[in-house]
């Protein structure tokens, strides 16, 4: 077995961001480095990568941006504006950083090191495809296929989106037979599996929930494609209750960083939550949010608020409500943090069945089913609470009238599923990204693919580039990747559809008019 330097594995940065030279290997390696890894010591860098990709530049890079995009925030700090889409370099350079260091460098060990040891194998490339695909969704071009492959004197290349979705198809599927055909042979145990504990059936079931997702992700652009995987990833077995769903367990050493931040009162409930929450009765609402501390009320804000406007009385974090129970900052390293949920597996199933394809069911009931799991997922449990919801006729309402705003209801579909199509689509959309909660980065791709959920216009933008009333549809190359792979991201570029580096710019599968 090769020789492995500790200096190389702690950071591929060097690899990805400054084109470094040949014969590494000799030139870095330091004298505690290691002759061989042991399996304990390759088990050991699994933990750094979930964790790494669960916590990744969480604020700035998830809560700040997916958060506040897809519209499941409104924000209360005046000191940020990435709410009217103004781009913050740094919390970009944060979050690209974050992807390639803290979890790619530990995975590609992983992957090199186990080609004896079939499940951590498969495992390993299962994360690695979850954590690639939520990147190419936020930029679109990423470095992917040579990374820690490089001559000296060149960068690092990015490979086109649709390029990296066939790639991960392909990682999926491979990973799912290889985890299939050795399913009772040990992986990842003695506490190194942050999400599943070692259960490699679960983790069978997470990699097919995977392409299933990213098989409807292509769905109108490339359809048959689309089909094909989806088919494959049911047939292999997916997601199915509540006990499926996959969390990244919390402990000592690992916390939630949803609850971690949620005491900084940087944001809080959204219009859009309230309009639906309030219109449909919806009894997650208290368990997703809490009542506003000044009189008690649900009451949701408006997104791209200006500093002047955000202190004003029933915009301020006082008047809003803060997020519910669950996310207590002082449970941060109890409330385990989510990475997917099986209730997302039913929509996108009742998706592909308006699609015409086989699965498993008619629309309507995959849909209910969806609804249903996602009720159990938050311990609802009592049936009659659940029908009662799945049957509801009642219509989304004005939220905080009292705000000042021209704040419309945001739909007038109810939740009982419709005899027209296009409804349904509305309907599969709008109950998928309120069961997603709080996977943003999820949320807000697809918002971007299906145009589902509605979404209130920004009060203000402030990005030339993007109008209020029209959604972000990515985020920029972050300017330290220009400085250090110049001529690599110029190339990448080109790649867009527009050829344009602008937030309104469209990636390869958002096509949807």
């Amino acid at each position: 077995m090769r020789q492995i330097p500790v200096i190389g594995l702690l950071f591929m940065i060097v690899v990805l961001l400054h084109s470094c030279t040949e014969h590494f290997e000799e030139r870095n390696t330091s004298l505690t480095g290691l002759d061989e890894l042991t399996p304990l010591d390759v088990r050991a860098f699994f933990p750094t990568a979930v964790y790494g990709g669960m916590s990744l530049a969480y604020q700035t890079g998830q809560n700040l941006a997916a958060g506040m995009y897809c519209q499941y925030y409104s924000c209360t700090q005046v000191a940020f504006s990435s709410h009217r889409y103004v781009m913050n370099q740094q919390w970009w350079a944060n979050t690209w950083n974050g992807l390639y260091v803290n979890v790619i460098s530990p995975l590609t060990v992983i992957i090199d090191e186990t080609e004896d040891k079939p499940t951590m194998n498969a495992i390993a490339r299962i994360w690695k495809a979850f954590m690639y695909h939520r990147y190419t969704d936020y930029f679109g071009p990423i470095p992917y296929s040579k990374v820690g492959n490089y001559s000296i004197g060149e960068g690092v290349p990015f490979d086109n989106q649709k390029d990296i979705y066939y790639n991960l198809f392909s990682e999926l599927e491979e990973a799912a037979t290889l985890l299939k055909d050795n399913i009772e042979v040990p992986s990842f145990t003695n506490g190194s599996d942050y999400i599943f504990n070692g259960d490699n059936r679960k983790w069978l079931k997470f990699a097919n929930s995977l392409r299933l997702r990213l098989a409807l992700r292509i769905s109108f652009v490339e359809p048959i494609k689309a089909r094909q995987e989806a088919l494959g990833a049911l047939a292999g077995g997916v997601m199915e209750n509540a006990g499926d769903d996959a969390f990244m367990a919390a402990g000592v050493t690992h916390r939630n960083y949803l609850n971690y931040i949620s005491a900084w009162n940087e944001f809080r409930m959204s219009a859009n939550f309230e309009s639906l929450f309030k219109g449909y009765k919806d009894p997650r609402m208290p368990l997703y949010f809490s009542p506003a501390v000044e009189d008690e009320e649900y009451r949701g804000g408006r997104a791209g608020l200006i500093p002047g406007e955000q202190i004003m009385t029933y915009n301020s974090y006082n008047w809003l409500s803060d997020l519910g129970p669950r996310f207590d900052p002082n449970d941060m390293f109890e409330n385990p943090f989510l990475a997917m949920y099986a209730a997302e597996t039913y929509f996108l199933r009742a998706e592909g069945a308006l699609n015409g394809w086989d699965m498993g069911g008619t629309p309507k009931e995959l849909y209910e089913k969806g609804i249903e799991t996602s009720m159990q997922s938050w311990g609802i449990t009592e049936q009659s609470v659940i029908d009662e919801y799945i049957n509801g006729t009642s219509l989304p309402v004005t939220p905080a009238p009292e705000s000042g705003w021209n704040t419309p209801p945001l739909t007038d579909i109810p939740v009982k599923f419709s005899e027209s199509e296009e409804e349904q689509r509305e309907q599969i959309g709008t109950q998928k990204w309120i069961a997603l909660f709080p996977s943003d980065m999820e949320a807000w791709a697809e918002m971007r693919r299906t145009g589902y959920p509605r979404m209130y216009p920004l009060i203000h933008s402030d990005n030339p580039d993007m109008p209020r009333n029209q959604m972000i549809r990515r985020i920029v190359f972050p300017d330290l990747a220009k400085h250090t792979n110049g001529p690599a991201v110029e190339e990448a570029i080109q790649l867009l559809d527009s050829g344009e580096d602008k937030v309104s710019t469209r990636l390869w599968w958002d096509v949807k008019e």
